[in-house]
């Protein structure tokens, strides 16, 4: 099996995303934190936290108390030398190393597309979620889901390789037992994303050839992602008041 190559790791992807490894940087993340109302006295957990950068910006604009979890070591140690007082966790989401009923907030923003086992992710919040709790959701998605099976083919772990269907995603979450507080587009954030690449790079295909430093053919991962039509969106999710079963 070829070895997949994870993006979040190089430095072609962090020169053109910055520390959130994301589109928007920390502009649904403010939106977030205002439509759920989080405050200080709340327990946060950021799934897929990558360095910490998200982290660090709940802590020092908002004094949360935020973890962030990642299986990137590497990550990890950077962001442990860069920011100080936050806590990072290596880990995965499809195995959460928290109590049931521990937070009030989850935060997945542009990581819930690169996990392995989506449905096993979504129960592990589910159950790590407060009664009423509230799970915050940014991501890429496809607006034509028919070809984002061959993006599977692919050896890069990058969210753009896992774009979500966003009506079945919704029918996950909601069979789980979270309800839809709010479903926004947020597409032109990854546009804009997208121009800043192209004016460094020339062209996505070099982007992704140089961000993948793994034998992944550039132009046919970009040609499959052009038929995909990738969006990006915000969804905010509530867990029920009928806890964890």
């Amino acid at each position: 099996m070829t070895k997949s190559c994870n993006a979040y790791e190089n430095k072609n992807m962090l020169e053109v995303t910055g520390t959130t490894l994301r589109p928007g940087g920390f502009i649904l993340t403010d939106k977030a934190v205002q439509f759920c109302k989080f405050s200080a006295r709340d327990q946060i957990m950021d799934l897929g936290s990558g360095m910490g950068a998200t982290v660090n910006y709940l802590y020092e604009k908002y004094g949360m108390n935020t973890v962030g979890i990642d299986p990137s070591q590497k990550l990890i140690a950077i962001g442990k030398d860069k920011y100080e007082n936050i806590n990072l966790i290596n880990g995965r989401g499809e195995e959460l190393p928290f109590e049931d009923e521990s937070f009030q907030g989850v935060f997945a923003e542009c990581t819930l597309s690169l996990m392995n086992d989506l449905n096993a992710v979504i129960e592990e919040v589910y159950r790590v979620l407060k009664n009423y709790g509230y799970f915050v959701i940014t991501d890429v998605y496809a607006k034509n889901p028919h070809f984002t099976d061959k993006l599977n083919t692919f050896s890069i772990n990058s969210c753009m390789r896992g774009l979500h269907n966003l009506k079945t995603f919704r029918e996950k979450l909601i069979r789980q037992g979270f309800e839809i507080m709010l479903l926004e587009d947020c597409s032109s954030m990854i546009k804009a994303l997208m121009v800043k690449v192209i004016f460094s790079y020339g062209s996505m295909s070099v982007f992704w050839n140089k961000a993948s430093e793994c034998s992944v053919d550039g132009v046919e991962f970009q040609e499959i992602l052009k038929n995909c039509k990738p969006g990006y969106f915000i969804m905010i999710a509530r867990k029920g008041d009928k806890g964890y079963e």
